[in-house]
């Protein structure tokens, strides 16, 4: 297979950042509650940062050292953390779907998703959630769009916090399928024992002289069948593999109905 034609470590992509100690009264280290959620954004100087709510409310926000703190918006529900650049012919874009707590939204953060927050753009399809997550050794679905529409073929490339790197070839729809690997060096009894990692996304497409690069990041666990019996760890899977057919099969039925 063809080498990537980016360095995608070096691409913008957004990652928990680690909660930083404030000091309270007495001199008593701490967390403060009322901070919000802090991410990193790496590699991203001079780029425009914003929070998409789930009814598409745009929030920005800053900067500080590569770090940010992101607080609900007073709705509760799965938010778009934004991130884009343009220098000269080049836009870059970071995406990553945070859950805040907050009054319910009563939309599905399916109408998030499939909103358009970058000319290129990685879509989860579906956004593992809520009963669900991306596990090792399973397949997470995305779509690769630009200006809202399928890009067949698009490249994709895979960079793991544990050090795994692969790329993909998007269907004449535009849909990827990522094996996310098998790449967990530990495995402990109970999933509160077995911390996640993260995995970064990247895409590129070139339009004329102007080049789109666009990263999608979350975090993935190692697989359930590693810590609890054979089949609770498949049943978990299979369950959260069920719910997120339907939703995207939902997703679709919708889409053709337009």
């Amino acid at each position: 297979m063809a080498l990537f034609s980016i360095n995608a470590e070096a691409a913008m992509h957004w990652s928990p950042a680690p909660k930083e100690k404030s000091h309270g009264h007495g001199g008593h280290g701490g967390h403060d509650r009322h901070a919000g959620k802090p991410f990193l954004l790496h590699a991203g100087e001079g780029a425009e940062v914003q929070l998409m709510s789930p009814s598409k409310v745009v929030q920005p926000l800053t900067l500080e050292h590569g770090r940010v703190s992101v607080k609900a918006m007073g709705t509760g529900n799965y938010h778009a953390l934004v991130a884009k650049r343009s220098v000269g012919d080049l836009h870059e874009s970071a995406v990553r779907y945070i859950y805040m707590n907050g009054k319910p939204s009563g939309v599905s953060p399916s109408l998030l998703i499939g909103h358009e927050k970058s000319a290129l753009e990685i879509e989860p399809a579906p956004l593992a959630r809520e009963h669900w997550r991306y596990y090792s050794n399973t397949d997470a679905q995305f779509i690769v769009r630009f200006q809202g529409e399928p890009l067949a073929g698009a490249k994709v490339h895979m960079q793991t916090g544990n050090g795994s790197s692969a790329e993909f070839a998007a269907n004449t729809e535009g849909l990827v399928t990522i094996p996310l690997p098998e790449d967990f060096t530990y495995e402990k009894p109970g999933r509160m024992a077995n911390p996640p990692s993260e995995f970064v996304l990247t895409a590129e497409h070139h339009v004329g002289t102007e080049r789109h690069i666009t990263t999608f990041s979350y975090g993935y666990h190692i697989n359930p069948e590693h810590w609890q019996p054979t089949e609770l760890g498949l049943a978990v899977i299979g369950g959260g593999m069920l719910i997120g057919g339907f939703i995207t099969l939902r997703k679709r039925r919708r889409r053709e109905k337009k």
